[in-house]
């Protein structure tokens, strides 16, 4: 049983032009949506609905999407993890209010993938509800059992539903106190019902602004398949997964249960809603195999030797510069507490206005740009210093257009090929990623936790 409500566009807005590509409309318009009973928020929709309509396809197919803004606020949607042209991107285009913008392109493989504004500031408008999925659907992906994708978010949120501005006290980053899987929370979330013997796919899309999500199952595991819409030539199994933001995360799970038993799927924080219930119709079926087919390995020969051709930083730092020890000189500004901040040892922990997120000590748009050869193997490395605060930050560090493989982790071999198009760098750690574009233009390299990402840690990377 899929989570209803989320389904695939349907037919009705569905149909082929002349062309024979796949046409599809979206409406990004202003809704009320019901996160649980009693619990109604003031939403950014796209086609009404949080998530939206799920965009569902086949490899290789064109497709035609129309967006028309109803919003009363510019904006745009970028097509997250996709390789497709530049202009097709979404972050240079702009759709003022009651205009609409046709996007058009031919998708690549399968895989999950999915979509959400990138208007600046972009926290404002996916924190407010503007995401999606989109699905590329292999052939093979019709013998399971079920495919159901499930999206990750998190609300600040009143009693009311009314949103909250800002972060929480003594956060950095805005962290919900409600989390959802498609739009829904706590009781409202309806079971997954399935059949002993079934095996069903699983596609997790975290669509949080700064949360992580981890996701444990009970009386069952997770055989991970993908990673960011891209197979693993060596499938594992786990007990849990973490999904940073913009991150996606493919899974199979054999149906073990019995009826009567309770079963969940559930994050690490519960208390804020985000419980799955799984629960078994009597009887059973013969056993289902799996249909994946891990790929052969197919890394670029020699990378790991290979120097880097740049190194990022990543860190962070106050507006008017970086403090000793990354505190505010006697712990007061203004001669009095900043707002949102906590006291620490020795200072206090600033909120977030007060931040700047940087580049090799940079912030967008002063960050100095990458420059990439089309078609050629370009290797980055990020480190990650950000550990001067009290508050050490994680940085998922996405890049648009292309999909990297990630060589290195903290200088060691990661334990099996891993192709992502967002990856989370360790604070105090270091990863060295590796990609060829096969499209040219202006592409952005940026930090997921959309805080971050709007206080500056981003650049571009310009492939000619």
């Amino acid at each position: 049983m899929a989570l209803v409500p989320y389904r695939p566009l349907l037919l009705s807005v569905m149909a082929l032009d002349f062309l024979g590509a796949a046409t599809f409309k979206l409406d990004l318009q202003p809704a009320d949506w019901s996160l649980a009973p009693g619990l109604v928020t003031s939403a950014w929709t796209y086609g009404g609905t949080v998530p939206g309509p799920m965009v569902k396809v086949a490899p290789g197919e064109r497709v035609v999407i129309e967006g028309t803004n109803r919003l009363p606020v510019a904006t745009n949607i970028h097509w997250h993890g996709l390789e497709i042209p530049n202009d097709q991107d979404g972050p240079a285009r702009t759709i003022q209010p009651g205009a609409s913008f046709r996007y058009e392109f031919t998708v690549p493989g399968p895989g999950t993938y999915w979509f959400h504004s990138h208007y600046r500031p972009v926290l404002e408008q996916v924190d407010r509800g503007l995401y999606g999925a989109f699905v590329i659907a292999a052939p093979e992906d019709a013998k399971y059992s079920g495919d159901d994708v499930l999206v990750l978010d998190d609300w600040y949120l009143d009693a009311q539903g009314k949103r909250l501005p800002g972060s929480a006290s003594g956060m950095m980053e805005r962290l919900g106190n409600h989390e959802t899987v498609n739009g829904k929370t706590g009781k409202a979330i309806p079971a997954l019902t399935w059949t002993a013997g079934e095996l069903h796919k699983l596609r997790f899309v975290n669509a949080s602004t700064a949360a992580v999500h981890t996701l444990s199952i009970s009386g069952h595991r997770f055989r991970v398949t993908h990673l960011d819409g891209h197979p693993l030539s060596e499938p594992y199994d786990a007990d849990s997964i973490t999904l940073s933001p913009g991150e996606r995360i493919d899974v199979e799970v054999t149906a073990t249960g019995k009826p009567g038993e309770t079963y969940e799927m559930f994050s690490g924080h519960p208390e804020l809603g985000l419980v799955i219930p799984i629960t078994y119709r009597p009887g059973s079926v013969a056993p289902v195999a799996s249909p994946f087919i891990p790929p052969k390995p197919h890394g670029f020969e020699g990378i790991e030797k290979a120097g880097p051709d740049y190194t990022l930083e990543l860190d962070s730092g106050m507006a008017g510069g970086l403090m000793s020890g990354g505190m505010i000189s006697g712990g007061m500004m203004g001669g009095g507490m900043m707002q949102g901040g906590m006291m620490g040892q020795g200072g206090m922990m600033p909120s977030a206005s007060m931040m700047r997120w940087t580049i090799n000590g940079a912030s967008y748009p002063d960050t100095k740009p990458l420059v990439a050869k089309l078609g050629r193997v370009t290797k980055v490395r990020l480190v990650n210093k950000d550990t001067r605060m009290m508050h050490p930050m994680d940085h998922p560090i996405h890049l648009h257009g292309t999909a990297f493989q990630v060589v290195s982790i903290n200088g060691r071999r990661p334990p099996r090929e891993m192709w992502k198009d967002t990856y989370n760098v360790p604070a105090g750690g270091y990863v060295d990623i590796a990609f060829r574009y096969v499209n040219p233009g202006d592409w952005m390299l940026h930090c997921h936790i959309l805080d971050h990402e709007d206080g500056g840690m981003m650049t571009v990377l310009k492939v000619q």
